[in-house]
């Protein structure tokens, strides 16, 4: 019952987190044009590199450990303040080396000034500590009263194509004051510490090997958007973001499983149930593909005609880009349980790190000739083939560990009633204009569509979750 409550404040929080580019994204991206969203994309983008930089994968590598001893409130303790103070040090030198690097830009600096707001929230970013005691529920609510002020800061104060500065610095305040905010509870879960208990670079071998895979992780999708501005212009970096975000904030609905059972395959590894982790991995595997095939398939199926509905007249490239990268979102979600929820829990971060590494390596690559060949579809196209590597090889990794043979039927029924719902929403979607109306119509079929396939195929994982929603209905009926 836990797990289930923190997987939807989880949800609740990343949704949170992408809300605002959502809400406002039709907004801005009318007031503000191709231009001014391609400035605030590159500019963000450039920044990013500092950010990752200090971020240093604490937020994986602090998830698991404060899991390792959250049953110790001593430990908890001298393990927080000491993986926080390496991000303090981290984050300082991101900071300095972004301020030399602003001395030889020329070209947009005043807005990688505001944007630099991000690396200064990196320091202060503590959300690992509350979702490594498996409490999501602070870290939901603590930001929502800040996210709701930025968006109606947004909505007053952005209405022309020369406030991109206001919009910029409007979003990395709230950034900031979203992980602000979870500092004052802190008191009540840390106990006292003496200076001579703290031992900080003990974890910097741990930090440093999930760093490699954190940084490449990040990094592509940052690349894409920097390589597009070199080759095609600040708009068709702006393109690419705005398809970004609608994939990812699919993808959150998805992945946020893994980041609630994170700490909790970690306490079964540290408690040695090897074969509770191998249950655990079986469901939620399942559980992320009943979910990734239709959410994929389905926003490929609007995909033509939503950039233009969603965004604007300007933004007719974001709907091809979007339906080639839309089917990333199946083997990201693949990967964010083979990875985050077995490999990192169960002290392989090797295999995670080469996977990650290899599928940076290889969207890189293909970057270049993709996007000179295809232009931003091609970035799109070199996303989707990196995250499927990356995928394909920590499915390779584990299957020496585990039999998921059992799997496939499961996968092929998901995959075929996803399919079916394709034919049916894109043939809908191509005849008719698209509006709120029709968008709402096609989502609806597309969910009877795919619900009946399910139940005419009856998967295993959806009879476990109509178990699991019974079984929560019968508790909050006594």
């Amino acid at each position: 019952m836990r797990v289930i409550k923190n997987y939807f404040y989880s949800v609740g929080y990343q949704i949170l987190n992408m809300i605002l580019p959502l809400v406002t994204g039709p907004y801005v991206a009318r007031v503000l044009g191709p231009q001014g969203v391609g400035i605030n994309t590159y500019t963000g983008a450039v920044v990013q590199y500092f950010v990752l930089f200090a971020g240093l994968g604490i937020a994986l590598y602090g998830n698991r450990q404060i899991a390792y001893v959250k049953g110790n409130p001593h430990q908890l303790s001298i393990t927080f303040w000491e993986i926080q103070i390496i991000k303090v040090i981290t984050t300082v030198v991101a900071f300095l080396t972004f301020s030399f690097y602003l001395l030889f830009v020329k070209e947009y600096k005043f807005y990688l000034l505001l944007q630099s707001s991000y690396i200064i929230a990196t320091g202060f970013d503590i959300s690992w500590l509350y979702e490594g005691v498996e409490d999501f529920k602070k870290t939901f609510t603590r930001n929502t009263l800040v996210r709701i002020i930025s968006l109606s800061l947004i909505l007053t104060l952005v209405h022309k194509p020369s406030d991109v500065w206001l919009y910029i610095a409007i979003l990395a305040a709230s950034n900031l004051g979203g992980y602000v905010a979870l500092w004052p509870t802190l008191k009540k879960m840390l106990v006292p510490v003496k200076m001579r208990e703290l031992h900080p670079t003990t974890h910097f071998k741990g930090t440093l090997i999930l760093f490699v895979p954190y940084m490449t992780l990040n990094i592509y999708p940052v690349i894409n958007k920097t390589l597009l501005k070199h080759f095609l212009g600040v708009d068709a970096s702006g393109y690419f973001e705005k398809s970004d975000v609608i994939i990812r904030m699919a993808l959150t609905i998805v992945t946020s499983v893994s980041a609630v059972l994170l700490p909790h395959t970690s306490k079964a590894f540290a408690d040695g149930k090897l074969q509770l982790i191998k249950k655990l991995l079986k469901v939620s595997f399942g559980y992320v593909s009943m979910m990734a095939f239709p959410i994929a398939l389905g926003m490929a199926a609007i995909a033509p005609k939503f950039g233009v509905f969603f965004y604007g007249n300007g933004f007719s490239p974001v709907g091809p880009a979007m339906m080639i990268e839309s089917s990333a979102i199946i083997f990201m979600g693949w990967s964010s349980i083979t990875g985050n929820q077995y490999l990192i829990p169960t002290m392989q971060s090797n295999h995670y790190t080469r996977s990650v590494l290899l599928g940076s390596l290889l969207n890189i690559i293909l970057d270049v000739p993709l996007i000179i060949i295809f232009g931003l579809n091609g970035a799109a196209f070199a996303t989707l083939l990196a995250e499927a590597f990356i995928s394909v090889y920590q499915l390779i990794v584990i299957s020496r560990q585990v039999d998921y043979s059992s799997w496939l039927l499961d996968i092929i029924k998901y995959c075929s009633s996803s399919i079916i719902m394709f034919a049916f929403v894109f043939m809908l979607s191509s005849r008719l204009e698209m509006t709120i109306l029709t968008l709402t119509l096609e989502i609806a079929v597309g969910a009877v569509v795919y619900l009946l396939g399910l139940f005419l195929m009856k998967p295993s994982t959806s009879e476990q979750l109509r178990q699991i929603v019974f079984s929560v209905f019968d508790r909050i009926r006594s």
